[in-house]
């Protein structure tokens, strides 16, 4: 064991077997002390911690089944968004963990540790215990560990919008199902987590199929919340495929659940859900009523979502005066929520507000042009997402086709036809 915890340190530090044992012993005889093949003197051990700055705390051994056990319960508190229970839970773990010579059981926590960061809206943090340790996980080859650093990579590309490189890591995961027994909590949790990132990517089969297999679980623990995100999903991925009906059976389970439990937020989102097939159905102001109850549910900027889909049914109807305060209420949100403006999820919704103030005909045209070509296309292509680079380019390529620019008009025609095919591409 004293082995694994010398290893541990050094790929942390990055260091080289012969950097650790120069003047000490040899690189073979480190290498088995490595791989624990050999008892090492206290002398040898103490000279070799010294080298790598461990401190004299770490050779005391606690219980580690227990410990794990507790690990296992934090991750349990994570995936079932307790955040207070797992943030206090988190802060035991740590002060344990300085004394615990288990490499694994360290890694093992704090990997979970940045999926806490994460839902924290702690992401820097979060990326910071990744990058840490992703070379010792590559390195011991530990299907457990792999098993929650492909979770939590995937979460993290999920958070950035890359949707296609999250589900990747999610099969990886998936894949591993097969080496080792894995908590069936975590089992379930990554099923709902390929549902979720495979309805993004808009592969609606494999959606609903993972879906199905976690509801089934959520509703035989009596996991409401969990229950009422994947009906949520389910029916989405039902409005999609255009049968609506079964959409709007899913979407009254999920708000069922939502009630029972008192959960506003999902309340939110079932109506945000609801107003959206109205929309696909061209039932415009039932969608503008289902949008108007879950803005009424929302804080923050997380009202900017429904804004924007008001917008979009508003515009839709060309009624461009009842577009007016709407789009003022969201620059006053924007500017309420100034030290966010980085943020893409953010950044966004200030470039959708600007182009339904051109539709609405409160901005000039050419300027709009200008932040059309130099600011919003760009944006959208340097994130990227080319549902927006599509809308835009076709709007800009019109634009300049009106004023006879044919050269321009032609030239953001072909970047709109270009992002249409990676779209269906993808």
């Amino acid at each position: 064991m004293n082995g694994k915890v010398l290893k541990y340190h050094r790929l942390k530090q990055r260091k080289k077997q012969d950097e650790v044992c120069k003047g000490i012993c040899s690189v073979s005889y480190y290498s088995k002390i490595e791989n624990d093949q050999i008892d090492v003197s206290a002398d040898l051990l103490e000279r070799l911690m010294d080298r790598l700055d461990i401190r004299e705390e770490v050779k005391s051994v606690h219980n580690e089944s227990q410990l794990k056990e507790r690990i296992y319960k934090l991750n349990e508190k994570v995936i079932d968004r307790e955040l207070a229970e797992a943030a206090e839970l988190s802060g035991s773990l740590q002060e344990q963990l300085n004394f615990v010579q288990n490499p694994n059981l360290i890694v093992l926590f704090e990997v979970i540790l940045s999926r806490l960061r994460f839902l924290q809206g702690e992401g820097a943090s979060a990326q910071v215990l990744l990058n840490k340790n992703e070379s010792f996980i590559n390195d011991v080859e530990d299907p457990e560990l792999l098993f929650h650093f492909l979770k939590m990579k995937s979460v993290y590309a999920y958070m950035n919008q890359e949707f296609h490189k999250s589900l990747e890591h999610l099969k990886e995961a998936d894949a591993l199902l097969d080496t080792s027994n894995f908590p069936h909590k975590d089992v379930v949790d990554l099923y709902y987590m390929l549902g979720l990132t495979s309805y993004r990517v808009e592969d609606i089969n494999s959606s609903m199929h993972h879906l199905d297999e976690a509801v089934k679980v959520y509703d035989a623990n009596y996991e409401y919340h969990r229950s009422g995100d994947c009906r949520l999903l389910l029916g989405l991925c039902f409005k999609v495929l255009g049968k609506y009906s079964k959409a709007e059976k899913q979407f009254e389970l999920a708000m069922k659940l939502a009630k029972n439990i008192g959960d506003k937020k999902l309340e939110s989102k079932v109506l945000q859900a609801k107003g959206e097939t109205f929309g696909a159905m061209n039932r415009s102001m039932e969608a503008i009523h289902h949008f108007q109850m879950s803005y009424r549910l929302r804080q923050g900027t997380d009202r900017l979502i429904t804004i924007v889909a008001i917008l979009e049914q508003f515009a839709k109807m060309r009624l461009f005066s009842e577009m007016k305060s709407w789009i003022e209420h969201g620059f006053e949100i924007l500017d309420e929520h100034k030290s966010k403006a980085g943020s893409f999820l953010v950044r966004q919704y200030e470039y959708h507000l600007k182009y339904y103030e051109h539709v609405a005909g409160d901005a000039d045209t050419e300027e709009f042009e200008k932040v059309l070509k130099d600011e919003i296309i760009p944006f959208f292509e340097e994130n990227p997402r080319h549902e927006f680079i599509y809308k835009y380019g076709k709007y800009l390529a019109a634009l300049y086709e009106k004023k006879q620019h044919y050269s321009k008009s032609v030239q953001y025609y072909k970047k709109a036809v270009g992002a249409l095919e990676r779209l269906k591409h993808n």
